[in-house]
């Protein structure tokens, strides 16, 4: 089927009506046709174009560059920004083609312009779009039916105090403290009451993205950078945060190989993709958090010095629950009413069991109340007569002398002829084994105790063949 029809009116109309510029050579030069966008650009008409050459345009000093030429002795894609007439004020961009016929030979030439104020129009058009779906997208990531954050204890309040402080200058920010307390909370907060305000927050978990892939997201990639890429590339968190915040969360878990990386970002500003020969100047905060102790991985070689001095400007911590208990209370009536709300119940937690939860050390922290009280709502109100156990007033998180069990099985395995791996592996799974029956299969309580870390566990438990959830008894 001819899509044109006889009578050519689709390339007339696009003559026409292209509002730029478009021009047509043969293989010595030769202009065969223009558009009336190109008569419109300089002042000729198509009598005084056509037929003359690309060269005499440049010669005669109608363009003062030709990418019509330089497409035609390359044989190669040419952009180009010319004046016309010598005209400051008239200056256009210019896109040239090659046109080959079926053995190969150069034929002609097809060129395509824009003037300066459409291209200057076009690209304060795509940077309002820009900013438009920014803030869309701000609004999808963070919009949430919580408030900024609950402080009533004094502790807290300090610490929310301080950091509305720290919002006003613009700086980097780590906030240290466990997992679960909040960090991400103090972060928004920060942004929040910051300059920085009605840019995009973005928050990004260095722990729950692979190492193979954690570098492509920050940073992104142009098209065809490796094996399995976006054929168009695709925009980095860091880009994609520009004048706004981002939020790296367990930076301690950050590899040896991104953090000279992250460095280079913190000290110059400037991007550049995987696959990409070009920087990228960005304006961004970064607010980093860690539930680890940064300066002790610096000792053992873990974590880079001079990353850890760049990021650690202004420190936050942010305390555990045990540390702030006037935050429980009212802790447990918000999450109460929200899950309610959700639920569509009216479920009341008695002064018994509210006793139970303040005394309770809560290892997992806000996360953890917050799922306590989640299946409290759930259950109708029957979940903490299956924990009351775990969460009496007397029952406090601290590390455990070793079970007698353990006992036993040390001397039992010492009387056997068996190597010292073969014994560390029986031991640590006895050991975990204890653990995960006293938490029963709550990793984060597990994390508590013993001190390690959760992502590490959990490496530790599928090594060992555990299954936290054969201990949810």
């Amino acid at each position: 089927m001819d899509l044109f029809g006889n009578d050519m009116q689709y390339y007339k109309d696009i003559l026409e009506n292209y509002e730029g510029s478009i021009l047509i050579i043969d293989n010595v030069g030769k202009i065969l046709l223009c558009s009336r966008g190109t008569c419109k650009l300089t002042g000729l008409s198509r009598d005084e174009i056509v037929g003359t050459t690309a060269y005499e345009m440049l010669d005669r000093g109608v363009f003062s560059e030709s990418s019509l030429i330089r497409c035609l002795e390359s044989k190669k894609p040419q952009m180009a920004y010319l004046l016309i007439n010598h005209d400051p004020n008239c200056g256009i961009y210019a896109y040239s083609v090659p046109i080959f016929d079926e053995t190969g030979e150069l034929v002609r030439v097809i060129a395509f312009s824009q003037s300066e104020s459409f291209s200057s129009e076009y690209n304060t058009y795509m940077e309002e779009t820009s900013k438009y779906m920014r803030k869309l997208l701000n609004t999808i990531i963070n919009t949430q039916d919580i408030p900024s954050y609950i402080a009533v204890d004094p502790h807290s309040k300090n610490i929310f105090d301080f950091a509305l402080q720290v919002s006003k200058i613009d700086t980097h920010v780590i906030i240290y403290g466990e997992s679960g307390t909040g960090k991400e909370v103090l972060a928004k907060h920060i942004h929040s009451n910051s300059n920085r305000r009605n840019e995009i927050f973005v928050p990004v978990n260095c722990a729950t993205i692979s190492e193979s892939l954690m570098e492509s997201e920050i940073f992104g990639y142009e098209k065809g950078a490796f094996t399995g890429a976006n054929k168009s590339g695709k925009m980095g968190l860091f880009e994609l945060a520009n004048n706004g915040t981002l939020f790296l969360d367990e930076i301690g878990e950050l590899s040896p190989q991104l953090q000279p990386k992250l460095l280079r970002v913190l000290e110059t500003g400037e991007v550049r993709k995987i696959g990409g020969k070009e920087t990228k100047h960005l304006n961004v905060r970064i607010i980093a958090a860690t539930n680890r102790n940064l300066l002790d991985m610096v000792k053992k070689g873990a974590f880079r010095e001079d990353l850890y001095y760049r990021l650690n400007v202004l420190p936050l911590t942010m305390l555990p629950l045990r540390q702030r208990p006037g935050d429980i209370e009212p802790l447990v009536d918000f999450f109460l009413q929200k899950y309610n709300n959700k639920y569509k119940k009216n479920i009341q937690i008695v002064s018994e069991y509210m006793n139970a939860i303040k005394a309770y050390s809560w290892p997992g922290n806000v996360r953890e109340l917050k799922n306590v009280v989640q299946h409290y709502v759930i259950t109708d109100g029957n979940a903490l007569h299956n924990t009351i156990q775990i969460i009496q007033p007397s029952s406090h998180f601290e590390q455990p002398p070793m079970p007698p069990v353990f006992e036993k099985t040390v001397s039992c395995y010492c009387d056997e002829s068996i190597t010292y791996k073969e014994f560390k592996q029986k031991y640590e799974t006895a050991y975990f084994e204890k653990m995960l029956t006293q938490a029963r299969g709550n990793v984060s309580r597990v994390s508590a105790i013993t001190g390690l870390h959760i992502s590490g566990l959990y490496k530790k438990f599928e090594k060992l063949g555990l299954n936290p959830k054969d201990y949810q008894k």
